[in-house]
């Protein structure tokens, strides 16, 4: 399943006609539930499988978002996202559902019809929160690690540079060794026996 939806995602359908699509797509299903319910009627399993439906369609606008690629996670496709979901809940909390409630109760039917826009309503309603939720939660998350960054913790061992716990790692005093014109590293018998022994050192190196 994975190696298909990928292929679409390089060959035809991009992630915002994607995420686009089928945000607009359970607007859709919310709308046609409600002559589906007031058809069929509003028993518990025709109202769940309203929900149900409303929820997949949203779960593949999400799956828009964050399935793995080069896009996934990434800012324009989340803002697409809010974009549509939060239009589509907010149209239709302001200017559908409460108009058509008060329509109904002036008509005096309040049965069958009534029912059928508060289930639909709450079918649509619900999936927006499941799906802003889910993608304002885990988008960050998926955007990361698209990108590449490192862990959160611990220290860049690239940049750490040379670590040793035995102690004092500086190098050895040096001094000018007169006559040589080159630098040497002070001798330990310099500490032990002092500057006669180091200077008849010396000496034996210049009678040599």
């Amino acid at each position: 399943m994975r190696a298909r939806v990928e292929h679409l995602i390089r060959h035809g359908v991009s992630r915002r006609v994607w995420v686009v699509g089928a945000g607009a797509a359970y607007w859709l299903c919310a709308v046609a539930g409600v002559g589906y319910l007031i058809r069929q009627g509003t028993t518990a399993g025709n109202v769940f499988a309203l929900h149900l439906v409303c929820f997949a369609i949203e779960a593949v606008s999400v799956l828009g978002v964050l399935w793995p690629g080069a896009e996934a996670g990434s800012q324009q496709l989340v803002d697409d996202h809010q974009s549509v979901t939060v239009s589509a809940s907010c149209f239709s909390g302001i200017f559908l559902i409460p108009p058509t409630m008060i329509t109904l109760g002036v008509l005096g039917r309040t049965g069958r019809p009534l029912e059928a826009v508060v289930a639909s309503a709450s079918a649509l309603l619900l999936a927006s929160f499941a799906g802003l939720v889910t993608v304002t939660a885990l988008a960050p998350s998926v955007r990361r690690a698209r990108e590449g960054t490192g862990p959160p913790d611990g220290p860049d061992w690239s940049d750490a540079g040379d670590f040793d716990s035995g102690g004092d790692q500086s190098p050895a005093p040096r001094r000018r060794v007169s006559g040589a014109g080159r630098w040497r590293p002070e001798s330990r018998a310099v500490g032990l026996w002092g500057p006669p022994a180091w200077r008849c050192g010396q000496t034996l190196a210049q009678m040599a």
